[in-house]
């Protein structure tokens, strides 16, 4: 198969008939979630392959017999301790988040690189959100005024106001067995204290506000420990919703699932462009269709798990997708959106530090692919099929995609695009999906729902009243099950083709490019990541929780889990 842009290509009749043929198969389903286009039916190629699924199962050999091994309880009653959630590991390793979950260092640090590194964002002074601290009498040794205008403040909003991260009209709660699921909707916030860890400084909590009636007590660090506790696992509770549905299943499933269908409907199968994106969509199609049937449905484990209801949840989903567009959420672009880009004022953010590394290797390799065969930007603007491209993707009566351009100019523009569509599928997926079994599969971390409602004022709070909060028996087991199968297996690796192309085309990666520039560029590619996953794991040595969600070797090319 030899790469050729359609105004080359000497079949342009055999191309063209490929074309119309893609374009009866792949189709848009816009009833299920609108206003987003999602595919319909699928083609047999885009079920997973014998390989991958016996490569799946054998990774997850190990999670039936850990279950079976689990104490036989009353599956809905709350647990006696909360030691207990650490039986619910009997074979399976036990992640280390079990031994500090409690503590406020463990609590800050998954702001910056945990499951969920995409909430936190710099509190301006004339935020109104600031008001809150400056009454509060536990922080009078704590200059606000100094520190907000040092730019040292930090705040976690999950109410609604920050971007909708949990829609709060619209998300009440669902029910199970024995009553009513809830979701909390607080606000947290953050100081970056300049002593600390190894003198580097440190990200601190300093008050979590769980009711945004300006009445409501505000916690702080010099609560009594066990309300001080409930309100970071109410925090811990939103942060998994909005993990789930905005982060995870809205911001990378579901935004890119349009560009693998509008791929296959405007690309020719040799189409440059379509040979370098396929392998970032190898599964994503399919796996959204099972995830769809299996795990978005009535009764599955986002009806089951999850804080509000399965309508309630998918409306979370679809704001995450009102609230994205492609020029936005560029990495580099959404970092400086909430505040966090520079290193001099937040010296401490691996997810951002080692997410660079990637966006820089990413975007040099498409750099060098796409220059190669569009020299100059008369060969963009004569490539009719990627004309059709952005305009199918950008065409309201096609995908819908936000901050797509209709109609590409220049090759740079073609650049950016590509390299936010590769690293979304890559790197931001893998942020997110693998630390799942790190810090959510141990539910009294990151549990799933609230069973019970946040303090009424004067309350108590009781070890007893904490476990009431955290998920039973039967939830907690499923949390684990649910989550470790979703980060257990790796179909490949960012930069390595050779796997998807010989399972798509017959031929590796080389072959299909012998001869070309794009053999070294590959290689350039790899070596650069190489660089990269060495210069974390130096950074790692001095981080108080070493980050490896974005260690290259361990990030897919593509959303196939």
């Amino acid at each position: 198969m030899q790469p050729s842009l359609p105004q080359n290509d000497p079949n342009a009749e055999k191309r063209s008939d490929y074309l119309k043929s893609q374009q009866q198969t792949y189709l848009f389903d816009y009833d299920y979630l609108s206003p987003l286009a999602l595919s319909g039916e699928l083609p047999p190629i885009e079920s997973f392959s014998i390989n991958y699924i016996a490569e799946r199962i054998q990774a997850t050999a190990e999670l039936p017999v850990n279950m079976l091994a689990v104490k036989a309880r009353s599956f809905l009653d709350p647990l006696d301790d909360l030691q207990d959630y650490e039986d619910f590991f009997s074979l399976l390793p036990l992640p280390p988040i079990a031994k500090t979950y409690q503590t406020d260092r463990a609590f800050a640090e998954q702001r910056l690189s945990g499951a969920n590194p995409m909430v936190l964002r710099l509190l301006d002074p004339a935020d109104s959100r600031a008001q809150i601290l400056t009454k509060l009498p536990n922080l009078r040794l704590l200059d606000l005024r100094k520190e907000l205008h040092d730019k040292n403040i930090y705040i976690a909003d999950y109410t609604g106001t920050d971007s909708n991260y949990l829609a709060p009209a619209k998300v009440g709660g669902g029910t199970y067995e024995k009553g009513q699921k809830y979701l909390p909707k607080p606000r947290a916030f953050f100081h970056w204290r300049w002593t600390g860890v190894r003198d580097r400084g440190e990200l601190v909590p300093i008050a979590i506000q769980l009711d945004i009636n300006p009445e409501s007590h505000v916690y702080t660090p010099s609560d009594p420990p066990l309300d001080w506790l409930f309100a970071k696992l109410c925090v811990q509770v939103a942060d998994a919703n909005h993990h789930e549905m905005n982060t995870h299943l809205g911001r990378t499933h579901l935004v890119m699932e349009p560009f693998a269908v509008v791929t296959a409907r405007q690309l020719a199968k040799n189409h440059p462009l379509s040979l370098l994106l396929t392998p970032h969509f190898r599964f994503m199609l399919f796996n959204n269709h099972a995830a769809r049937t299996q795990l978005i449905n009535q009764s599955g484990p986002v009806d089951t798990l999850l804080a509000g209801t399965l309508a309630e949840s998918l409306e979370l989903a679809r704001e995450s997708y009102n609230t994205w567009s492609l020029d936005e959420f560029a990495f580099p672009t959404e970092l400086k959106n909430r505040g966090l880009e520079d290193t001099n004022q937040l010296p401490h953010y691996p997810y951002r530090d080692d997410g660079l590394l990637l966006w820089n290797a990413i975007r040099n390799f498409v750099t060098g692919f796409l220059n190669h065969f569009y020299p100059t930007n008369q060969e963009i603007s004569e490539d009719i099929e990627l004309q059709s491209w952005a305009a199918e993707l950008a065409s309201e009566k096609g995908a819908r995609v936000k901050g797509m351009p209709a109609q590409i100019d220049t090759v740079e523009q073609l650049i950016e695009i590509v390299t936010t569509v590769i690293f979304t599928c890559g790197p931001q997926h893998s942020a997110v999906n693998y630390p799942q079994d790190y810090y959510m599969s141990f539910a009294a971390n990151m549990p799933l729902a609230a069973y019970r409602d946040i303090p009424a004022a004067g309350e108590v709070i009781t070890e007893a009243q904490i476990l009431k909060l955290l998920p039973p028996h039967k939830r907690a087991a499923d949390q684990l099950q649910i989550l470790y199968i979703l980060a257990s297996y790796q179909y490949d690796r960012l930069g390595y083709y050779d796997k998807s192309y010989k399972e798509l085309y017959n031929k590796s990666f080389k072959e299909v490019f012998e001869g070309t520039p794009i053999e070294i560029l590959v290689q350039q590619f790899q070596q650069e990541l190489n660089i990269a996953e060495q210069k974390i794991d130096a950074n790692n040595k001095k981080r108080v929780i070493p980050y490896i969600s974005l260690k290259p070797s361990l990030v897919l090319n593509s959303i196939s889990i």
